[in-house]
């Protein structure tokens, strides 16, 4: 796709990046060759208000592996090997990467984003589409989602974590913000988070859960361990515990808050080691130890 002086005047740029370009593609260019042209002159803000403006060519570039100061593409790419980019990495739409991604700074990917191996990311991370990581998922910043994140091992945030689906980690969910959920979250180690603890549907970990502030799930709540927060405990139906259910000092267990009274004994259960000591509603079941 070729740009024009007058497409790209168009789109209002500011007046340091269109003197730019006239002053090196006065008949316009190609879209990805005025992308590259610009990081080589690591104008790389730039790079990515053109492809904020004009998002994806509808083809895909394949290539062995990429090590660069700033990687930005209007196209879905397929790397054979790792990736690494210094600063951003931005992509107008879908990656797959065959082997590990590390960036130092922010990622933002229009369409899915697909990892074989790790992903390590030093700012925050944008996904329009869903994430599914081999691997570990380990970032700085924020981590946004808006379909599905998958990880084969453990997801660590150091910062806040807002996913439209599912979240799946092999391992440990480490989370130091919050976490806000809109399908279910399960995890086959620890759930870790450092203030509230939210999902649309249902919370599972195979280890223990605590929240820093609240727990809140619309459906059940399930653990292999303890469930702990400073705060409320919150579920739409059961809340089972292989450890206690605990709370904060002033606050309550509620379970069975979408469920009617009478139907608590089937569908708003609460067992755990011991009956909680701020249960306010469900129905509480001695654990049933074989």
């Amino acid at each position: 796709m070729d740009l024009s002086k007058k497409t790209i005047r168009s789109k209002h740029p500011c007046s340091s990046g269109f003197r730019w370009f006239l002053k090196h593609t006065p008949q316009g260019a190609d879209y990805q060759y005025l992308i590259d042209t610009l990081l080589a002159e690591g104008r790389v803000t730039d790079a990515c208000w053109l492809v904020d403006q004009f998002g994806s060519v509808k083809d895909k570039q394949a290539i062995d592996s990429l090590d660069s100061d700033a990687v930005v593409a209007a196209r879905d790419l397929d790397i054979a090997g790792n990736l690494h980019s210094d600063t951003v990495l931005r992509v107008a739409g879908a990656l797959h990467v065959h082997g590990s991604v590390r960036v130092g700074g922010d990622i933002h990917i229009e369409g899915d984003l697909i990892i074989e191996g790790n992903l390590s990311c030093g700012g925050a991370i944008v996904v329009e589409g869903s994430v599914r990581v081999g691997w570990g998922i380990d970032v700085a910043g924020k981590f946004r989602c808006d379909g599905d994140a998958r990880a084969g091992w453990s997801i660590d945030c150091a910062n806040a974590i807002e996913v439209g689906g599912i979240i799946v980690a092999g391992q440990d969910i480490i989370c130091a913000d919050a976490l806000d959920c809109k399908k279910s979250v399960r995890a086959g180690g620890d759930i870790s988070v450092e203030n509230n603890l939210t999902a649309a549907e249902g919370i599972i970990a195979k280890g223990e859960i605590s929240s820093g502030m609240h727990i809140k799930a619309d459906w059940g709540i399930q653990a292999g361990a303890d469930i702990t927060a400073k705060g409320s405990i919150m579920a739409g139906e059961s809340i089972v515990a292989a450890g206690d259910v605990c709370c904060g000092d002033g606050y309550g267990v509620f379970a069975g808050t979408r469920v009617m009274r009478e139907f608590w004994p089937d569908n708003a259960i609460v067992c755990a080691a011991q009956r909680p000591e701020q249960l306010q509603s469900g129905h509480w079941t001695e654990p049933q130890y074989a």
